[in-house]
């Protein structure tokens, strides 16, 4: 996705924290966990209750096995 895709759906303080994240990124582990304990401060964390259900399976199979 380019940037000015993103400029197209997100709103100016989301995309300021993807610009962030993808600043950290490209700087190192400690810049990136760094900006994901501020951000998780500052915005609600989204839950993926996909990968939750798939890890509460057996084997955590994200897909029954055919």
């Amino acid at each position: 996705m380019t940037l000015n895709q993103l400029r197209a759906i997100l709103r100016e303080d989301t995309l300021r924290l993807v610009e962030e994240l993808s600043d950290a990124v490209r700087t190192s582990p400690e810049v990136i966990d760094g900006w994901a304990d501020a951000v998780e401060d500052a915005r609600p964390v989204v839950r993926d209750r996909g990968f939750e259900e798939a890890e509460a399976r057996p084997g955590g199979a994200a897909r029954p096995a055919p």
